[in-house]
């Protein structure tokens, strides 16, 4: 079930009668105007026949939030019973924006490849507050170019996602404490919207969740809960906040592939049965 857009149509006389002149115009303009590029899509339903015997495979890439993210996605889909193994392979100091120091593109090629993921959560940004140095060439930070070199990073891990046809969850950055990085995170946001939902991937804008008034908060209430939700260094997120976070994507995914939900709690989510104090233990 892929969300690429078809055109469907049969050879009809019509289509060998005489132009007139405004159909002889039309043609013109259809062979003068320059073709739009199709962007290739990510995956949007699962391999059939997934069962806690051949569970889901789930890989988790991106920075150090991202490795937290990796491992409490990986303990909360055992906890509850899911049929989905996760691999997290977050590495700390890395982003989209040195190549030269880590290639991400390249290296989740590389993991796709070995792991043959189902489905791909990413998160990236934080390390990303400077120039880009990718293949293509240096683009320094601060400068006009540099949102088009960043998004043709962001494009590049949609592009591998696409190719081995994996469900991709993009996950947008949370603000941070940081005020000069939290505002390079507020830029980075749409961007990463924009070119997720271009090709066909999930976006989850973690502001909403993880900061409901908007603003960075190392504690937050939530349902009348106060919830410590960021660390000291006001980027991490502390086990609370990070399982918040692994249960509500744990959540969408049940939401959207219900053979992802064990069987006897199929029609329930984590939200109902699994409340948050599970994990402040």
């Amino acid at each position: 079930m892929k969300h690429f857009a078809c055109l469907v149509g049969g050879i009809t006389a019509a289509a060998f009668a005489f132009s007139t002149p405004a159909a002889a115009q039309d043609l013109g303009l259809s062979l003068t105007q320059p073709k739009v590029a199709t962007i290739a899509q990510t995956g949007q339903t699962l391999r059939p026949g997934i069962t806690s015997a051949d569970p889901a495979r789930m890989l988790v890439i991106g920075d150090s939030l991202a490795s937290g993210f990796g491992t409490l996605l990986e303990q909360r889909a055992g906890a509850r019973d899911l049929p989905m193994i996760v691999e997290g392979r977050g590495r700390p100091s890395t982003g989209l924006s040195r190549a030269d120091y880590y290639d991400w593109p390249a290296n989740f090629a590389g993991m796709a490849a070995a792991s043959r993921p189902d489905i791909v959560v990413a998160h990236f940004g934080a390390n990303d507050m400077q120039s880009v140095l990718a293949p293509e060439g240096r683009t320094n930070y601060g400068t006009d170019a540099w949102e088009d070199a960043y998004r043709t990073q962001i494009r590049k891990i949609l592009d591998v996602a696409a190719e081995n046809d994996a469900v991709l969850i993009w996950l947008g950055p949370a603000p941070d404490g940081s005020t000069n990085l939290n505002n390079h995170l507020a830029r980075l946001n749409p961007w990463m919207e924009e070119e997720a939902l271009a090709a066909g991937a999930s976006f989850i804008p973690l502001t909403p969740l993880t900061a409901p008034t908007g603003v960075f908060q190392r504690t937050v209430t939530i349902d009348g809960q106060a919830i410590s939700m960021r660390t000291a260094d006001g980027s991490h997120f502390t086990p609370q906040g990070y399982a918040l976070v692994a249960n509500y994507v744990l959540d969408q995914l049940i939401e959207r592939f219900p053979e992802l939900a064990p069987v006897e709690t199929a029609t329930t989510l984590a939200s109902a049965s699994d409340p948050i104090q599970s994990d402040l233990q």
